[in-house]
């Protein structure tokens, strides 16, 4: 017989995890998987697992410690045992091999799916979830097999199928207070492939953020800030997303505090906010820190040794590799050797990175790196000299005011009136 539910123990321990954001509360919620593993509960394993993936799988208010491994064993003793779960969480996350599949209890992966079915249709709201995310993820068609795969004929297709299906069951789950799904919602209503409008988006957003997500309370101050400018509204919700345990959002606050946006300008909060979610990996609080210390704002003093240190923990940490705002930064330490060994290689390596995007460059960075270009350039350093091209650099650097670069202009002058071509004094 197909279970209609999960156990007491999970179900309390899924809202505890995944609905309270406390962190006490989650933990008391671990122990209770933990205590119902032991005595044999197959799904206990499969949301153990989900603990320690990370946090796409679970929030971080409860500390849990990310370890792929250990999840991967949990998860496949709930395959072992019977989880219906387990086995789509272990499509999900790549862990159903073939010697894993061959050992689950079910004859097919339509088996399992259906029994997780079953519980979503019976109320459960991680269930619900999970079968959003078997629509969202393209998880079906593997379920399904290849006959059902070939009746679409491209990707768009499938996903104007099964984005309406998965919207569906995601709207289920919000309703009984599991705010997991909102980010693939999100994507589906940025899709235009569901009759998802705005005005339902909008108030499927503020009854998430009455689940006291952080997560969502942040998003939803990016949502007022982006769809109606509501400064003090986008402030609001940022807060209430660090009161929450949300490290990340912190960046936000310190954004705010940073250009007076729904709050008093004030740079030393800023400083106070950024730090809070550089501590917690952040890549562009990280950056906003090391700018802090580079260029000496509010009551930060200059330290150029803090400002390479984070500038680095940016650089290694950005998303996107088209980020140059850290490499702009470091490279000017490295060439002139401050808060770190000059390093004419690394300094021409990052200025190379930056060169193609100069006008991203932001005052009086720009002057700065400009600079830097022609000093490589003109002077050979950490790449093949080319004077003229690091002249055009000076020129342009000069523009912008660079007093140094006048200087460095000046030690170059034209050989046998022009002819020959660039040489030093």
């Amino acid at each position: 017989m197909i279970p209609d539910h999960y156990s007491e123990k999970v179900a309390e321990a899924i809202a505890l995890i995944w609905k309270s954001y406390d962190k006490t509360a989650m933990r008391r919620g671990y122990d209770l998987l933990t205590e119902a593993a032991r005595e044999g509960d197959a799904d206990a394993y499969c949301f153990l697992g989900r603990c320690h993936l990370g946090e796409e799988y679970v929030g971080s208010g409860g500390g849990f410690m990310r370890d792929e491994r250990l999840a991967s064993r949990y998860i496949a003793e709930s395959v072992v045992r019977g989880s219906a779960s387990g086995v789509l969480c272990a499509l999900r996350t790549g862990n159903l091999t073939p010697d894993l599949r061959a050992k689950m209890p079910f004859d097919s992966l339509k088996e399992a799916y259906a029994s997780v079915l079953g519980l979503a249709e019976a109320g459960e709201a991680f269930a619900q979830y999970m079968i959003g995310n078997v629509y969202f993820w393209g998880d079906y068609l593997e379920i399904e097999g290849e006959e059902e795969t070939a009746r679409f004929d491209s990707e768009e297709d499938y996903y104007a199928f099964a984005y309406p299906i998965a919207a569906h069951y995601y709207e289920l789950s919000f309703r009984n207070g599991l705010a997991c799904g909102f980010g693939n919602y999100r994507s589906i209503y940025e899709s235009d492939l569901t009759e998802i409008d705005f005005d339902t988006y909008a108030e499927t957003f503020e009854m998430l953020v009455a689940t006291g997500d952080p997560l969502i309370s942040n998003d939803y101050g990016k949502f007022l800030e982006d769809e109606y400018d509501d400064a003090e509204g986008a402030f609001a919700h940022y807060m209430m997303a660090v009161e929450r345990g949300d490290a990340a959002s912190a960046y936000n606050v310190g954004t705010c505090y940073g250009r007076g946006y729904g709050v008093a300008e004030d740079p030393d909060k800023a400083f106070e906010y950024y730090m809070m979610a550089a501590e917690a990996g952040y890549a562009n609080a990280q950056f906003q820190v090391g700018n802090f210390y580079y260029e000496g704002r509010g009551n930060v003093r200059r330290d150029y040794a803090a400002a390479v240190r984070w500038l680095e923990r940016a650089y290694a940490n950005r998303s996107d590799r088209e980020d140059i705002r850290a490499a702009a930064e470091l490279a000017v330490c490295y060439q002139n050797g401050l808060g770190t060994a000059r390093d004419d290689v690394r300094a021409f390596g990052l200025l190379h990175e930056t060169e193609a995007r100069l006008d991203d460059l932001w005052e009086p960075v720009d002057a700065q790196v400009l600079n830097a270009l022609g000093v490589a350039y003109a002077f050979g350093r950490g790449t093949k000299k080319r004077i003229a091209h690091g002249i055009g650099y000076f020129d342009r650097a000069i523009e912008y005011g660079s007093e140094e670069a006048a200087r460095n202009r000046a030690r170059f002058e034209k050989s046998f009136f022009g002819l020959g071509g660039w040489r030093m004094r």
